[in-house]
């Protein structure tokens, strides 16, 4: 499965928008998924596998706790066989210009393509 397809199988049934690489719509609370490649398994010129830097950004009102989504966000990646994600508060306070202006979270982990990966042990609590 393509790193696209799966993080929208993972993601989707979260109830919320994802989008791949870019968002500019008027959704206050959404998600948009980015990801680099790193080739991996060489053997005869060519690479066997592929490694994904993956990124989920979520991005959400400035009032609202995102705790519970940030876990089912983790949960869910984990679940579709992603490594366990790093989670990082992105906000810029200095470019925040009125109520429009929400917060933004990143997840970051890795998923690989190439039937090598056995995921990453990874508890995430009760």
């Amino acid at each position: 499965m393509s790193v696209d397809k799966a993080l929208q199988a993972a993601l989707k049934p979260l109830g919320l928008p994802v989008f791949p690489h870019k968002y500019t719509g008027p959704a206050l609370e959404y998600i948009v998924t980015s990801w680099n490649m790193v080739p991996e398994l060489h053997a005869g010129d060519l690479s066997r596998a592929a490694r994904y830097l993956v990124n989920v950004s979520y991005y959400l009102p400035d009032k609202q706790n995102p705790h519970e989504t940030l876990e089912a966000i983790c949960r869910a990646l984990v679940a579709a066989d992603f490594t366990c994600p790093e989670i990082m508060n992105v906000d810029d306070a200095e470019r925040r210009s009125g109520a429009a202006y929400g917060q933004h979270w990143a997840i970051e982990c890795e998923y690989c393509d190439g039937g090598y990966w056995d995921g990453e042990a990874c508890d995430l609590g009760p």
